[in-house]
């Protein structure tokens, strides 16, 4: 195979491209998405790597780490499904639907292989790289790991709860960054309730809605009227990525977001009348996760064995099922910088 995982779990499409790690000797690093995960080793891609990526991606980077980028020749936000050419290879982005920005990686070489990387994503997608092989997530690639719900279910689940609750008094939804905006574009139309975020938050906000993300607009906690509002009365206080986490809940309910499943049979688990967690799934699970194989018409895959638990049931599932040639990423530590 001409593809790999390091040790750092960067993804190595034919010894050119590194996705979400740094390796020395690839000459781009494709950023798929902002989630921690996958920002190994970005500070040494920075001085040495092209960084190239989704638009909104760029400006969600630019938006946290704003002092370095913005003005960096090497730090390059693309159209999706546009090619870019280097050295005779070819880079193409498909957005892949975990969060604003992310994506899913095709490679294509001088000799016409087609490789690629799935990035985190869920099912379906309009659209889905052709290649030949395949760096695959495998968050859920367990045959265990199917829910018993659809997704729609689970959303509709967290807008009725938080109507209900919003009768008792005021809400805190906790989750990380994609979940979170995901889930409140639900409540767009659904409540009058003022939602209050950190000053952090509410930049991060604003580049959600210039790339046209539907959310509703928020209050900086930090204004007179945020303050106001959080010494009395109803509103749904948010907390993602970065934020510190309430510790003195007082009359409110809690709502704890969760991109993993928890349980496959239920999206609601109830700790208490006042504490939940709901399961709004930006993952596929296993049969969405062997229909995108099946669509990208690999034939030679690699499970990613960095970030996901299950690679190597994934691998023996995908060779039974589908017929294909499958192993989990071995992660080989070497002693050479970047690898």
């Amino acid at each position: 195979m001409r593809i790999d995982v390091s040790a750092s779990g960067a993804v190595i499409l034919d010894k050119v491209v590194s996705c979400d790690g740094f390796i020395s000797d690839c000459p781009i690093r494709v950023q798929t998405h902002v989630h921690k995960d996958h920002m190994s080793g970005f500070n040494s891609s920075i001085g040495v790597q092209h960084i190239i990526m989704s638009n909104p991606t760029r400006d969600l980077l630019i938006n946290e780490f704003n002092a370095v980028l913005p003005n960096r020749s090497n730090f390059v936000g693309i159209p999706l499904n546009q090619s870019i050419s280097h050295d005779n290879f070819q880079v193409r982005l498909l957005n892949n639907g975990h969060m604003l920005g992310s994506v899913q990686v095709e490679v294509i070489s001088t000799d016409g292989l087609r490789c690629g990387y799935s990035g985190d994503f869920t099912w379906p997608l309009e659209e889905v790289i052709e290649v030949e092989e395949l760096v695959l997530d495998s968050t859920y690639g367990s045959p265990d790991s199917v829910r018993k719900f659809s997704q729609e279910e689970a959303n509709n689940r967290f807008v009725e709860l938080v109507i209900e609750r919003l009768n008792f008094g005021p809400i805190l939804i906790l989750a990380h960054r994609g979940t979170l905006q995901r889930a409140i574009s639900y409540l767009d139309d659904a409540i009058n309730e003022p939602i209050i975020a950190s000053s952090r938050l509410f930049s991060e906000w604003q580049v959600y809605q210039k790339h046209g993300y539907g959310l509703p607009d928020i209050l900086d906690e930090s204004t007179q009227n945020a303050k106001l509002i959080l010494s009395k009365g109803k509103y749904i206080r948010l907390f993602g990525t970065g934020d510190p986490r309430p510790t003195d809940t007082g009359n409110a309910t809690s709502i704890k977001l969760s991109a993993y499943m928890s349980r496959f049979d239920n999206p609601v688990v109830e700790y208490s009348e006042k504490a939940f967690c709901i399961a709004l799934s930006d993952h596929a699970d296993y049969n969405e996760t062997l229909a995108y194989v099946h669509a990208t018409q690999a034939r030679r895959i690699l499970t990613d064995n960095s970030r996901g638990k299950h690679a190597v049931e994934l691998a023996l599932a995908l060779k039974r099922e589908l017929g294909v040639d499958a192993q989990p990423s071995e992660n080989k530590y070497t002693r050479e910088w970047g690898k």
